[in-house]
């Protein structure tokens, strides 16, 4: 199967590993990959509601397929071909689906810069771009379960003024786009897609860096499907960070406390970026990995806001049993939804399970509280 889905085997439902690999299989719903494959490719039947929605498109399926069957890219085909009358149901009231779609009127300028501190260093003639994405309407949206997110730029900004860069900041940037590809929304991706890519341009940088996995991977892997090449390198913070350490020109100090880490799907599986991460890990403190990690590494359980439930908070209950049996007195991870699922599913209005709760940190926040002064 190509990246648009095309299926002429019928092979790949005789194996059943994408089923056995994905996590949303062992919620407890009827949701199967193999399943999906079995009624839409081979049977030429429409799926259900919640066999469309229910894949979180993570790409652990395409991971462990013998068959190179990309499933993850293949529901998001099927979701852009029937959405007109499957339409997703969204979770948090829509809010975040609203603001995307605010984002695309090109008479407003969505992006102030607000949440800029004293003593960051910006350059408006960089040739170097932060993206900086949806955290800023995180920190208004899921507020009451993290009042945190913003540091979240502040400490990127901050990583790469020790890096000695000052980067530029983008007023036009827009929502990149990624919910709506994956939900299948093509026209709304691509009107994103080609604003950001104007406005990118007009700026006249060389680079575009991020620190959310979600921005990383659909400037650097979708925009180039929307537009084609690219004038201009995307990199993330995790790869550049990574980069100084090695060189020595970025020095972080480690205090030895015991770390696990959380690959975010769409740095990991969607991107490839592992070891980068951990490298900047190991340079804070010990790091203790949980048995699925990395390319097996689990989803955080929801995908563009519209599948958050009662299952998908028992495995994410699950993913924090498992790192805390690592023996890790903090969780780290690369994502802002990460950050923001994990905490929610220990949150007391949505405590499960008795385990203790283990504090959950973002990576590029946890590091520069390290910087050397």
């Amino acid at each position: 199967m190509d990246e648009e889905g095309s299926f002429g085997e019928r092979k790949c439902i005789e194996c059943g590993k994408c089923t056995y690999s994905c996590p949303v299989s062992h919620t407890g719903g009827d949701f199967s990959p193999r399943k999906v494959m079995e009624e839409t490719a081979v049977l030429g039947r429409a799926p259900s509601n919640s066999g469309l929605w229910q894949c979180m498109n993570c790409g652990m399926c395409t991971e462990v397929c013998q068959n190179g069957v990309r499933f993850h890219d293949y529901v998001r085909t099927v979701r852009r071909d029937l959405r007109a009358r499957l339409a997703p149901e969204q979770n948090h009231g829509g809010i975040p689906d609203a603001l995307m779609r605010l984002s695309a009127l090109p008479n407003l300028s969505p992006r102030k810069a607000g949440w800029v501190s004293k003593g960051l260093m910006l350059d408006e003639a960089s040739d170097v771009l932060l993206f900086v994405g949806c955290t800023p309407y995180f920190d208004v949206i899921f507020r009451y379960l993290r009042d945190d997110l913003l540091e979240i730029p502040r400490s990127a900004v901050s990583l790469l003024n020790a890096m000695r860069i000052r980067p530029k900041l983008l007023p036009e940037e827009r929502c990149c786009g990624h919910d709506a590809y994956w939900l299948g929304d093509s026209e709304m991706f691509e009107r994103l897609a080609l604003m950001n890519i104007e406005a990118i341009e007009k700026a006249k940088v060389s680079q575009v860096v991020t620190f959310c996995p979600e921005c990383y991977s659909t400037l650097k892997n979708l925009y180039p499907k929307a537009a084609g090449p690219l004038g201009f390198e995307v990199r993330s913070m995790a790869e550049i960070m990574a980069e100084a350490i090695g060189s020595g020109e970025l020095e972080l100090g480690s205090d030895q406390e015991v770390l696990t880490y959380h690959d975010p799907c769409r740095l990991g599986r969607h991107a490839g970026v592992y070891e980068q991460p951990r490298q900047v890990i190991r340079s804070l403190g010990r790091l203790n990995e949980m048995t699925r990690s990395g390319p097996l590494g689990v989803c955080c359980g929801v995908s563009a806001w519209v599948n958050c439930g009662a299952l998908t908070r028992g495995w994410q209950l699950e993913r924090l049993k498992e790192a805390e049996e690592t023996g890790a007195k903090r969780l780290v991870t690369a994502c802002p939804k990460c950050l923001i699922h994990l905490t929610c599913a220990m949150s007391e209005k949505v405590q499960l399970l008795p385990w203790p709760k283990l504090p959950v940190t973002d990576l590029h926040v946890l590091a520069a509280s390290r910087l050397r002064k």
